[in-house]
């Protein structure tokens, strides 16, 4: 671990550890440039606040203010501080409205003006440690140049007397290195906990966000069913009916060989119908909405063969909220086509349970394993989709099987 490491979330820890690995680290001249910056901005907004006319927007320049505070922080290797601020949309009138109603933007504002009486005092207090660093360190070019200096009851006349106190300058230029130290952690603490969300707001986003995405979701279920509809009411029928047309005409045929590529042709359609189904009962399976998630996992298959199981808890024929059972079956059917197409499984085993209202399902196959939940793939949207109505998903599949899928998450009804 190198020193900038050591100390990359609290300048605090950086002041009070090892000297050495503060001073030979980036820290003192990242705390300088921070300092000098916020003492800049500091004096900026006093003087904003000094002109009367300018105060009833301090709301407006505080919140440009902590926009560029909540980043600058990372200047002194500290994360950068989360914006509470939610997105407002509307007329330029509702958004004031609305961030003049946001208690952050009244916190903006009381960090401006901590920061306005901040200003003054740190460059009191800072300028005069640099001016007493320099000049000791300059003493001999002073009076070299002949010039005098005073230092209280001493007078520096000659080059030597100014030389002996040269090494004063060293121990000045670390404590100012420190006191730059100190005022930037004194900002950048201020600004971490006036500027940062509180646990109320980020519950706030938190909830916003899940109901975007349980919103986004459910308009994705409710395609997935039109979708569904159109290809049962569509395409379907005209197939079914294709291949009894096409079975007639065979019955009628008297030429062996004509009745033969009828058959052909019926067993193509018979074979496309069947292709159909399959697609239609992905897309939105009709037995998840008439009988559950337990009889559509039942149906599940194909090259493999799958098992459906009883666990601690479960009811026969339990039906859940539409969003949990939809992503239940979603979850076990892209593990069986997985297990199928990628482990090379010739049994799925699915197995629902529940205890105090809590439901999961864990599928298992006897595959080659070495599964990964990569972005973009389907796993990791199985993940995220299980978010998005507050469950988890894990996966563990080591090379060599078995893969397991645990899905588990809070029901109510």
């Amino acid at each position: 671990m190198t020193s900038d490491d050591a100390y990359r979330l609290s300048p605090w820890r950086m002041l009070s550890g090892s000297p050495l690995r503060f001073l030979f680290s980036s820290y003192p001249w990242r705390a300088v440039a921070y300092t000098i910056i916020s003492l800049a901005l500091g004096w900026t907004v006093f003087m904003a606040y000094v002109v009367i006319v300018l105060l009833p927007f301090a709301p407006a320049w505080s919140i440009l203010l902590g926009r560029i505070e909540r980043q600058r922080v990372r200047m002194l290797r500290m994360a950068a501080i989360a914006d509470p601020h939610p997105a407002v949309t509307g007329s330029f009138g509702a958004r004031a409205r609305a961030r003049l109603a946001e208690p952050v933007t009244w916190r903006e504002v009381v960090y401006s003006l901590a920061l306005a009486a901040f200003a003054p005092l740190a460059t009191l207090g800072l300028l005069i440690a640099c001016v007493l660093t320099g000049g000791f360190a300059a003493a001999p070019l002073v009076v070299a140049a002949g010039g005098q200096m005073s230092i209280g009851p001493w007078q520096l006349e000659t080059p030597q007397e100014a030389w002996r106190v040269v090494p004063v300058a060293l121990p000045l230029f670390i404590l100012t290195l420190y006191l730059f130290g100190a005022a930037a952690a004194i900002v950048a603490s201020i600004a971490a906990g006036l500027l940062g969300p509180r646990e109320e707001e980020l519950a706030a986003q938190v909830a916003d966000l899940r109901s975007s995405r349980g919103t986004l979701v459910g308009s994705f279920e409710a395609e997935r069913r039109r979708i569904e509809r159109d290809l049962h009411d569509g395409p379907q029928q005209h197939l079914v009916g294709a291949v009894m047309h096409l079975g007639e005409i065979a019955q009628d045929s008297d030429d062996p060989a004509t009745r033969a590529h009828i058959e052909t042709a019926q067993a193509r359609v018979e074979r496309a119908l069947a292709e159909l189904r399959d697609t239609v009962r992905g897309v939105n399976p009709r037995v998840l909405d008439d009988h559950g998630v337990e009889a559509a996992c039942a149906e599940l298959g194909g090259p493999v063969l799958v098992r459906v199981i009883r666990g601690p808890g479960w009811i026969p024929g339990r039906r859940l909220p539409g969003e949990t059972e939809r992503a239940l079956f979603y979850t076990a059917s892209e593990a069986v086509t997985n297990a199928a197409k990628h482990g090379g499984a010739s049994t799925v085993t699915i197995e629902f349970a529940e205890a105090a209202g809590v439901v999961s399902m864990t599928v298992t196959d006897d595959g080659c394993g070495g599964a990964v939940p990569a972005a973009g793939r389907g796993l990791a949207g199985l993940v995220e989709r299980a978010a998005t109505i507050g469950a988890s998903l894990t996966v563990v599949s080591p090379v060599g099987g078995p893969t397991v899928l645990r899905w588990s998450g809070s029901v109510r009804g």
